[in-house]
């Protein structure tokens, strides 16, 4: 039901449609006019968003999360912004729940959402719903699929910043995100993961005065979610693969970090 909301809600204008089918059971039914792919193995959000890449040539490749609906027809205003603006990798979405509420980890900036003006710059975006330039996203060698799950919008934002392009936060492009838990079992494992793959991102791309304090936030924030499970092996598994998982080192500088901070990015959140 939420794939058919989803796909029902994009309405006209776009090049093509595709749906990646990641070992659903059972295996959903492929719906008309959209290019179709079954995957009898759980690719990630990385390893889907890659394959929905290769699927779709299109100039601009829009993401929207299965349990995200439209709430404007954005098609035609994505062809026109990223046409105007060159160096314009990545647009982020507006991003609210049933009824409007907003939450803080789906806005791209720190602090709590405010009222929307006009569009502007930004170091972070939300995964449930943007677009990509595919020349920015092959620039930077796709979706980095190390990151099985979370973090991989932190990644990718620090490699495009790194390449040259700037990312826009479009509130004229809004989403509804109704969260499911259905056919997710990801949820357990989030504070693993979480860790593992703020370790990876600490270690890749920050000076180490800045990594320790990232780093110490994320320990903390992944302890308190395994005390709640109550068990503290997802803890200790993200702390043994994040510093196990080999990592090429590419530090941001410290023009670069103030540029982030800046611009309200997520440098230590």
């Amino acid at each position: 039901m939420e794939l058919k909301d989803a796909l029902a809600s994009a309405g006209p204008g776009w090049d093509a449609i595709a749906v990646v089918d990641m070992a659903s059971h059972p295996p959903l039914r492929p719906q008309p006019s959209v290019l179709w792919r079954r995957s009898d193995e759980n690719l990630g959000v990385t390893g889907g968003r890659n394959l929905l890449a290769e699927m779709c040539p299109t100039e601009v490749l829009t993401f929207l999360d299965d349990d995200a609906v439209f709430l404007v027809e954005a098609a035609a205003a994505l062809r026109e912004r990223f046409r105007a603006e060159p160096r314009l990798g990545l647009v982020a979405f507006k991003v609210s729940r049933p009824g409007g509420a907003r939450v803080a980890s789906e806005y791209p900036f720190r602090g709590r959402p405010r009222e929307d003006g006009d569009a502007r710059r930004c170091a972070y975006f939300v995964g449930c719903g943007y677009a990509v330039r595919r020349d920015a996203l092959e620039a930077v060698g796709g979706y980095d699929e190390t990151f099985f799950y979370s973090t991989e919008e932190v990644d990718l934002g620090f490699r495009l910043m790194r390449a040259g392009w700037h990312l826009l936060y479009d509130p004229a492009i809004a989403i509804e995100h109704r969260p499911s838990k259905r056919g997710r079992s990801v949820a357990p494992r989030v504070p693993k993961l979480v860790l593992r793959n703020q370790l990876i991102v600490s270690r890749r791309y920050l000076p180490v005065a800045v990594g320790t304090v990232h780093t110490a936030a994320w320990a903390a924030w992944s302890l308190t979610a395994s005390v709640r499970l109550r068990t503290l092996r997802p803890w200790l598994e993200g702390w043994c693969e994040g510093l196990r998982e080999p990592v090429d080192r590419y530090p941001l500088s410290w023009a670069q970090l103030w540029e982030i901070h800046r611009l309200g990015g997520r440098v230590l959140w």
